[in-house]
């Protein structure tokens, strides 16, 4: 789901989607989306050479094929013995095979308190089980060239595996008794929360990552947002091996779980083997959670923090309430953002010299936002008016073509550039997920949000069918001149001179 992505700057998408972030803390962009807070903190084993719950009712209890295939690339679903679902993509193109176990819920399982839990429960699955330690796991992976993964978000969390098929059979085993029994070593969680020490480090050294932090901290205040599936300065000293034991003990939920598998594989067979571990996994009795969670309401005077890191430069970040990853216009507002983004950098940067880089962004969660991005200005005191000037030439429905001859720029209607902007778009996006792992990781995503395997493509399918008005429509409604809020980290001398 790469359209979730290049949004978090830390904490979306392309799609948040299915690719997946390496870092909660930062906020990457890409096509106008972004990705959404800790919308994946990625932990990988990697070798070096080489909230919608399903229904147990919608999942056969059997080792029935549940939607038979009539071709070799159509999906297939089969229920395990216990109820949990298979996804199972036919992919006979290479070699590659990939799995990923998926358990929803997410931040609803979550205090603000316990924020990044889940993400350190399933970074310990990568560290080694009772079977196969830290060491035994790297030495095995190198020599196999296999990978084992995981991410988390708001919606759930994700184990992924990959291998190529003459290995599947041997990393199997290995895979699913790090899910089912991770090791939960000290030493191995001792190296977790040293990275996570220096993750909180850099919210307070990293002009970035404190614009990024002040800003989710002041937007989700008092929302069911303000729980992250990130660690973060105030939930760490509760990230405790006791405290993720028992959320493994939670997690470990039939009800709960999914898994997709794209590769050359034979439905029935592979539901036999996966039916000796995962097919063993209990349904628990607890209330299942489904979050609730309301637009978001942004607004007030801006926030300016100052560090000496930003001296000489400054970042500067609006946001306002965006689309909805359920909303119809979503689409059309990435795409807003995606052209919008090209007018801010040939005023804000070509014309005026103000910043190194502007951007627009979306990030589509239930509740989502808008933003205009500003990294490394040089001009504090003008750059928010330069910003406003290429807001007025989208506002009228205009992108810059380029420079006439007397020097003005060339205008040409939103219209006229569309087609080229949504080709740009369908190509970056599929472009993001052809390998097996990124197509097993575009379905869990798909699952994990809309509760069906094709969803997300589905409406990703629909930018074919925006209109520029519909794109117009989007900007005036999500960067509306005078909604949201502004916030900047600056250098301590410059904290008077930026104006917004």
């Amino acid at each position: 789901m790469k359209l979730l992505l290049k949004i978090l700057r830390a904490s979306v998408c392309m799609i948040a989607s299915c690719a997946f972030f390496s870092c909660a803390t930062t906020f990457p962009r890409e096509n106008g989306v972004r990705a959404a807070d800790g919308a994946a903190l990625q932990s990988s084993m990697r070798a070096t050479g080489g909230d919608r719950a399903i229904n147990s009712e919608q999942a056969s209890n059997s080792m029935r094929v549940v939607d038979s295939a009539s071709s070799q690339n159509e999906l297939q679903i089969v229920g395990l013995a216990n109820g949990i679902p298979l996804y199972i993509q036919n992919n006979m193109a290479n070699r590659k095979l990939a799995l990923a176990v998926i358990v929803q819920g997410g931040t609803a399982y979550l205090t603000r308190e316990t924020s990044g839990l889940e993400s350190a429960l399933f970074s310990m699955m990568t560290y080694g089980s009772q079977k196969y330690n830290y060491d035994t796991l790297q030495q095995l992976a190198y020599k196999m060239n296999f990978a084992i993964t995981s991410s988390v978000s708001r919606e759930g969390a994700i184990l992924s595996m990959s291998c190529i098929d003459y290995y599947f059979e041997t990393v199997l085993p290995i895979f699913a008794d790090a899910f089912l029994h991770p090791a939960f070593e000290k030493e191995q969680y001792d190296m977790l929360m040293t990275r996570y020490a220096q993750d909180m480090q850099r919210l307070q050294t990293d002009s970035q990552n404190m614009l990024a932090y002040e800003m989710t901290q002041t937007v989700f205040k008092n929302h069911p947002y303000a729980v992250s599936s990130a660690v973060r300065p105030y939930s760490i000293e509760n990230i405790t091996i006791e405290n993720i034991m028992r959320l493994h003990e939670r997690d470990m939920d039939a009800r709960r779980i999914m898994i997709v598998a794209v590769g050359n594989f034979n439905a029935k067979t592979l539901a036999k083997k996966l039916n000796k571990t995962f097919g063993a996994i209990d349904a628990q009795s607890y209330e299942l959670h489904t979050a609730v969670v309301p637009p978001l309401s942004i607004s007030g005077a801006p926030v300016v923090i100052t560090s000496e890191a930003a001296s000489g430069t400054g970042y500067l970040e609006k946001v306002a309430s965006g689309p909805s990853i359920f909303d119809d216009d979503m689409t059309a507002a990435a795409l807003a953002a995606t052209m919008y983004s090209q007018v801010l950098f040939n005023i804000v940067r070509e014309k005026y010299g103000a910043c190194y880089t502007p951007s627009a962004s979306i990030t589509p969660m239930r509740a989502g936002m808008s933003s205009v991005y500003i990294f490394k200005a040089s001009d504090l005191q003008n750059v928010v008016t330069y910003e406003r000037e290429a807001h007025d030439i989208f506002t009228r429905g205009f992108v810059i073509d380029g420079k006439n001859d007397d020097g003005t720029y060339a205008l040409s209607p939103i219209a006229d550039r569309l087609e080229g902007y949504k080709n740009q778009y369908i190509n970056s996006f599929y472009a993001s997920s052809v390998t097996n792992s990124s197509v097993a990781s575009r379905i869990a995503y798909s699952l994990l949000m809309f509760g069906e395997p094709y969803a997300y493509d589905k409406r990703i399918a629909r930018i074919a069918d925006v209109s520029a008005k519909e794109v117009q429509v989007a900007f005036e409604k999500y960067w509306a001149k005078d909604s949201g809020q502004w916030f900047a980290v600056v250098g301590p001398a410059d904290k008077e001179n930026v104006q917004f």
